[in-house]
């Protein structure tokens, strides 16, 4: 609407509208005009500033998720599994990649290795052939160590995979790294229970792992100063890829063991890919027998046959659960990943294949494995 512009007297008239406004002098309605004007500009110009700020604000509280979950996800190149893993100190982290005889000790944060430390010399195994790592727990000044307890991926007989072990806690140099305690075969100690011969029959220890054979994938201790050992498989299905998972408590006796329990547990048709003791009862990644398959958290009391669903695992192959105090971090088997690869003829290779082939080895860009932190609950 466009103001006065013919004026007589005391009166102006719109010269959009015949009605008559009250009087004004053209000094005294430009004076409103630019009073009004400024109001409105200064109007404009704090709701411009509260805009600003405000977009100033979300871009900051963007930042931060963005960081926040950035810092959640962290890559450990020069190896594709952090199978088996525990803490040293507050910044390192010391894992066996089940593919090597190798312990090595990573930043916490993520990175290259800063150490590592062969095995075979300290255990004295009669070949050199994998041991297959798959868990550790952390027992006051010693470290216990684990074999998956079954035959190799063919299904052929494998002694050095039915280890259980105890090494020193060494410092992050792993220079002062020692044997605590010797290899032990626990299969004869575990058949003695009828409980635990039942489900690991004759048939599903001449099975390989992934078909339903024998495979201990976690391991933790106990209020009473024991171990609980998780099985990834068999299931309690006649097949062993389906069902409930088995738990076996062990006791001490000197450096050797003795069942103390034993429990089925319904993870949903999953096995046990870890365990962490937490608040006087567990925590475990449980994951699929065979290779494909969703990934959860539970927790559980240590008592009855089911445990609680904490949260689904996405997009990672979690094998490995640690205890940094606030979080959990959960260590992938990256090894199946396919990465970009010059050398190969499509592109792209398996992670595993890239480190043990490629020109680049360790160092190529493709060879590395994934951890990310969850937040207890």
């Amino acid at each position: 609407m466009s103001w006065a512009t013919r004026c007589s007297g005391r009166v102006c008239r719109n010269s959009d509208e015949g009605s008559p406004q009250p009087g004004m002098s053209s000094r005294s309605l430009i004076a409103v005009m630019l009073v009004s004007a400024t109001l409105l500009l200064s109007a404009c110009g704090d709701r411009a500033t509260e805009d600003a700020a405000l977009q100033q604000h979300q871009a900051e509280q963007q930042a931060t998720a963005s960081g926040l979950e950035q810092a959640a996800e962290r890559v450990f190149t020069g190896i594709c599994d952090g199978s088996a893993a525990v803490l040293l100190d507050d910044a390192t982290l010391l894992v066996a990649y089940d593919e090597l005889n190798t312990l090595f000790a990573f930043p916490l944060s993520g990175g290259a290795a800063t150490a590592r430390f062969d095995l075979d010399r300290l255990l004295e195994l009669p070949s050199s052939a994998e041991i297959d790592i798959e868990a550790a727990t952390r027992a006051g000044d010693r470290i216990w160590w684990i074999g998956s307890h079954g035959r190799d991926a063919d299904g052929n007989d494998a002694p050095n995979r039915r280890l259980l072990f105890a090494t020193s806690v060494p410092s992050p140099g792993l220079q002062d790294l020692q044997l605590r305690v010797a290899p032990q075969d626990l299969t004869s100690m575990l058949l003695v229970n009828p409980e635990v011969r039942a489900v690991l029959n004759k048939a599903v220890r001449k099975r390989a792992p992934k078909a339903g054979g024998v495979n201990i994938e976690g391991l933790a201790t106990t209020a009473e100063g024991g171990l609980l050992l998780g099985f990834r498989s068999p299931l309690s299905a006649p097949d062993g890829l389906t069902g409930k998972a088995l738990l076996v408590g062990l006791l001490p006796d000197g450096d050797r063991f003795r069942v103390q329990s034993v429990s089925q547990l319904d993870l949903d048709d999953r096995g046990v890919r870890d365990i962490a003791s937490h608040a006087g009862g567990f925590v475990m990644i449980a994951g699929p027998a065979k290779s494909a398959g969703g990934f959860a958290l539970y927790a559980w009391d240590g008592g009855g046959e089911r445990a609680e669903a904490l949260q689904p695992i996405a997009d990672l192959h979690a094998e490995a659960l640690v205890d940094t105090g606030s979080h959990w971090l959960l260590l992938s088997d990256d090894g199946k990943q396919l990465r970009a690869d010059t050398e190969s003829s499509n592109g792209f290779s398996r992670c595993d294949s890239i480190r043990q082939h490629a020109g680049a080895g360790e160092q190529h860009p493709g060879v590395f494995f994934r951890g990310r932190l969850v937040a207890k609950q």
